[in-house]
């Protein structure tokens, strides 16, 4: 656990109940691209490639998916942000929960790639480099582009987290 002593949020090393060492290795699909494919092709799931379409399930966008079309790129990532926080973590798949695992390990063991592979080989949630590197890269850069953490995937909204890690 750690908390953040300029605001006292406690970062569990589970997110409310979801493990972070299950189901947290995604294919290599960001969020941004993602969302742009879906606008593409005009909604259709259907026609989105196998890894976009696994990025999709695992921020479960399809009960706001008219909604996120419709919206303009920044009501777009806050309408996301609210989904997330909305959505019961263990509902959520590696992709989106990415995000907590790079800022976990950045806020309690040092930012940057560097010590976030230290911590994802210290507890042995892979023993791949290239599973690493894709958690890295999309827990990083999804909460890059959802504007909650920082380019070494420390975070930057403390406020988005303590909902997240609160619920409710």
């Amino acid at each position: 656990m750690f908390i953040n002593n300029t605001s006292s949020i406690l970062l569990p090393n589970h997110l409310r109940g979801r493990s972070l060492r299950e189901n947290v290795i995604p294919t290599v699909s960001n969020l941004r691209n993602m969302l742009i494919k879906l606008e593409e092709v005009d909604g259709e799931v259907s026609r989105l490639k196998p890894w976009d379409k696994r990025s999709y399930a695992a921020y479960h966008l399809a009960t706001i998916k008219e909604e996120a079309l419709s919206a303009s790129s920044e009501e777009r990532i806050e309408l996301v942000k609210n989904h997330v926080l909305q959505t019961d973590p263990a509902q959520l798949g590696a992709n989106c929960i990415d995000i907590y695992l790079v800022a976990y390990a950045a806020e309690t063991f040092g930012a940057g790639k560097q010590k976030f592979f230290e911590y994802i080989f210290d507890n042995e949630v892979t023993e791949k480099e290239n599973s690493a590197q894709a958690i890295w890269q999309v827990g990083k850069g999804d909460g890059v582009y959802l504007g909650v953490l920082n380019e070494d995937g420390s975070i930057c909204d403390w406020n988005f987290f303590a909902h997240w890690v609160k619920g409710g």
